[in-house]
């Protein structure tokens, strides 16, 4: 550990030195990588076994405490006081960070004998010295990659005071967090150039499933028909800001309720309650995408109440658990499901959060009711203004003027105990 140490003092003192001298070597032998940055964790069953992790290191200026500052998260179209945006239980920092890993250790890494390639890609360039993990101790040499877009044609790190994202910061990515610690010092990514290099927008995107549709204004893989009979914007992609482009969402929660309605013959049904026949055959359908094999029969999906019904083949709901209302198998060919009659069937929105969801504005945590929790919010920004937490908006804020005082409390109080839950009136 000693040696380790003094490897890092020796380092530091001979900084720019070492980096110049280093920068031009690797440029003229084309350095390739000598250690993988990580297995890359799918991203999905990472989160879904969330617990807190003491990687995850903290920051100021964070009204949410999601591990994002106000001001990257402005930067970035994230909501600064919302700390769980995308609705997953994972903060959005440590949700985002967890991605950018993901990403950064699928990059192809260059090849000096190949042509460049025509997406993003990394160089991993090595340094002289280790560092070690404040946290867990892991000990990683202090190089790390270039990341290089050449659509772009930028790459990462671009500033003067940095040549390379350092391999200890993708081990805290990987962890959840942007903040990095080795041998004492600690540093921070700068997260919105890291993003727009890697082109990262969407944080469960691509899905080979997600096909594609015309008259898509904004490529949301809803057709504007769609959503004007829907009732949903045509030229926003993520009209409720959760990072999930609509049609994917839809598909998503559409699927989600068709899963759990009650079958005809098997399951009690209540009065006027929305239900499902089953129609299935037997065969099998393969789906062209990933191959998996589902019945080739359909689910005959009723809404008593409104009279209407729909068939949804089983393949479609396979498709729409993906996040796609188009669908291509082995039987039903190429196909689409009726949107704008399934959504009418389903009456969604069916739960608070689905798509077309209505939010009062003094429904301060989104849970489609203005309640005691909503006070909770309010008082933390109580007599705050903007310049306060340095955002340009201000949660609590009703009355748009980047204050919290008694004006936006009247507001609030004339919303004391609505409601905008799905299926009240």
């Amino acid at each position: 550990m000693r040696k380790l140490r003094r490897a890092h003092q020796r380092h530091v003192r001979e900084q720019a030195k070492c980096r110049k001298k280093f920068k031009q070597r690797a440029v003229a032998a084309g350095t390739a990588a000598a250690i993988t940055l990580g297995t890359g964790v799918c991203l999905n069953q990472a989160l879904a076994a969330y617990t807190p992790d003491p990687h995850e290191l903290l920051i100021s200026q964070d009204a949410d405490s999601d591990l994002l500052a106000n001001t990257e998260e402005v930067a970035i179209g994230y909501h600064a006081f919302k700390g769980d945006q995308s609705h997953s239980g994972v903060p959005d920092g440590v949700e985002l960070a967890k991605y950018c890993a993901e990403a950064i250790n699928q990059l192809p890494v260059y090849d000096p004998c190949s042509p460049e390639p025509n997406e993003p890609y990394r160089a991993d360039l090595i340094a002289l010295g280790m560092e070690m993990c404040d946290i867990c101790g892991l000990v990683l040499n202090m190089g790390g990659p270039v990341i290089f877009n050449p659509r772009l044609g930028s790459h990462w790190p671009a500033g003067p005071g940095d040549l390379w994202l350092p391999f200890m910061s993708v081990h805290y990515m990987e962890h959840g967090s942007f903040s990095f610690s080795a041998d004492g010092f600690t540093r921070r990514v700068d997260v919105p150039q890291l993003l727009t290099v890697l082109e990262l927008e969407y944080l469960y995107e691509p899905d080979d499933h997600h096909l594609a549709v015309i008259d898509d204004s904004d490529g949301d893989l809803l057709t504007d028909g769609e959503e004007a009979t829907a009732g949903y914007d045509s030229n926003d992609l993520d009209q409720d800001n959760n990072w999930v482009r609509d049609g994917v969402e839809l598909a998503k929660q559409c699927a989600e309720v068709i899963e759990t309605l009650p079958v005809e013959g098997i399951d009690e049904i209540g009065e006027g309650e929305l239900y499902k026949e089953n129609h299935f055959q037997k065969g099998l359908e393969y789906c062209d995408i990933c191959g998996e094999a589902v019945n080739m029969g359909f689910w005959l999906v009723k809404n008593p109440t409104l009279g209407l019904s729909i068939d949804v083949h089983e393949i479609a709901c396979h498709y729409m658990g993906h996040g796609s209302f188009s669908y291509a198998g082995s039987v039903h060919n190429n196909g689409r499901i009726d949107v704008a009659t399934l959504v009418q069937v389903l009456e969604m929105p069916r739960r608070c959060g689905d798509l077309g969801t209505a939010f009062l504005a003094g429904d301060l945590n989104d849970d489609c009711q203005v309640t005691l929790t909503d006070i909770g919010e309010l008082t933390q920004h109580w007599l705050k203004d903007c310049s306060y937490f340095g955002t340009p908006y201000i949660l609590g804020d009703l009355s748009d003027d980047c204050k919290v005082n008694l004006v936006d409390f009247a507001k609030f109080a004339a919303q004391w105990l609505n409601s905008t839950l799905p299926g009240q009136d």
